[in-house]
């Protein structure tokens, strides 16, 4: 009988281990999706400014002097 619950608290224990890993990595990835869409909001608002800035269609630009 003590066998048994000595394997059981061993067992407990690397559960502990591996849901703490665990957890560990999920709070890791969250912190990255969080940088990672403030990253992507700064570029669509980059890609805005340019779009709508200087670089308009290319139809509606004037020819380079050259032509």
């Amino acid at each position: 009988m003590e066998q048994r619950i000595i394997e059981l608290e061993t067992k407990l224990a690397f559960q502990e281990a591996a849901m703490q890993t665990m957890s560990d990595e999920l709070a890791a990835h969250r912190e990255q999706i969080a940088m990672l869409k403030q990253w992507a909001e700064h570029l669509q608002q980059q890609l805005a400014t340019v779009q709508s800035g200087s670089m308009g269609a290319p139809d509606k630009e004037p020819p380079p002097p050259h032509y």
